[in-house]
């Protein structure tokens, strides 16, 4: 009796051992929308000014407003959209999240940082205009990629304050077993790694970066999915798309944005992005050749049509390199505000 009373314990011990490495099920972000609604706090209407000066003074030729433009704009977005979203009923970064939101503005720096870095050899865009001086450049540099990260994600939780994005949850449900999670690390890491030495000459860039913009959601999302950290693979496996929907559409609206504003900057000769980007992500209406000689190249700002279709996987694998960093440093015990 005693030898078999071991032998159960022995094999029950793998099992145990099996369901510590489950993850746990993490709460969508997704809370419905509030019914409180509250006046717009003191930053909403600064982010409000911020964007309405900032237009005033760079089409009235003010210097320097086409050099500081897209860090100031984004900016007072992000004030509006915060101060939008708590007169809603929902958090605020600035009145819930104190300890939170400047780490997200740091990892909003480094992660951009990580795709000029990936930008070396694809050299799919470049800046011009840039201040001369070295400390000039680079605070615009790091005060712009500060505002990314928040501008997309402060969206995203604007939309999910709406009716809109709420009742679209379809019956079928994906099943993430662990062999379709390790065929996604693996495609991640092909994805994300392969067109990046591939060498193209300028005239004809590389037509594989898109896939730069869908391995880091494959790479990531797994490994999320695995510690417990919030992932959309975690809602898709419960048959809810609210969250990615939101997240999509927040990535798509961000993207007009940020190309629609840096055309206006263009027009007065500032602080501007220009992209090269292979021909067959344009259209060309009327003329001919790669560089649509003699027609119209549909784009928006300096971002052709098919371009955008990169904004919604962009934000996707921005909100799991976040919530990646979050899971690894502790983000929610150690950045939980005073007052909660």
């Amino acid at each position: 009796m005693t030898a078999k009373k071991s032998n159960k314990a022995r094999t029950a011990q793998p099992n145990q051992r099996t369901q510590t490495t489950v993850a746990v099920d993490p709460q969508s972000p997704t809370p419905p929308p509030s019914s409180i609604r509250r006046p717009m706090p003191w930053f909403g209407w600064v982010g409000l000014g911020i964007i309405i000066v900032n237009h005033v003074a760079l089409w009235a030729g003010v210097h320097p407003a086409n050099v500081t433009f897209t860090a100031f704009i984004w900016t007072g977005y992000i004030l509006l959209l915060d101060g939008w979203i708590w007169a809603r009923g929902h958090k605020s970064y600035f009145k819930d999240e104190k300890l939170q939101w400047p780490m997200l503005a740091l990892f909003s720096i480094l992660i951009w940082v990580m795709f000029e870095a990936f930008n070396f050899p694809l050299k799919a865009w470049w800046y011009e205009h840039r201040p001369l001086n070295f400390g000039e450049r680079e605070l615009l540099y790091a005060w712009a990629y500060a505002t990314i990260i928040p501008a997309m994600l402060r969206t995203r939780s604007l939309f999910n304050t709406f009716d809109l994005f709420h009742h679209t949850h379809p019956r079928w449900k994906i099943q993430f077993t662990p062999f379709l999670l390790s065929v996604c690390f693996v495609l991640g890491i092909a994805f994300t790694f392969i067109p990046l030495l591939m060498d193209y000459p300028a005239s004809n860039p590389n037509p594989f970066i898109v896939f730069m913009w869908l391995g880091l959601i494959f790479l990531i999302e797994p490994i999320n999915y695995r510690l417990g950290a919030p992932s959309v693979f975690h809602d898709l496996e419960r048959g809810k798309i609210s969250f990615l929907l939101q997240l999509l559409a927040a990535g798509l609206v961000c993207g007009l944005l940020w190309e629609s504003l840096n055309q206006q900057v263009v027009w007065h000769d500032g602080f501007i992005w220009r992209y090269n980007i292979n021909h067959i992500y344009h259209i060309c209406i009327g003329g001919s050749g790669v560089n649509c000689i003699g027609g119209y190249d549909v784009k928006i700002g300096q971002m052709p049509i098919l371009g955008f279709l990169g904004y919604p996987p962009f934000i996707w694998e921005c909100f799991a390199l976040w919530e990646l960093c979050k899971w690894a440093l502790q983000g929610d015990r150690l950045w939980k505000s005073a007052n909660k």
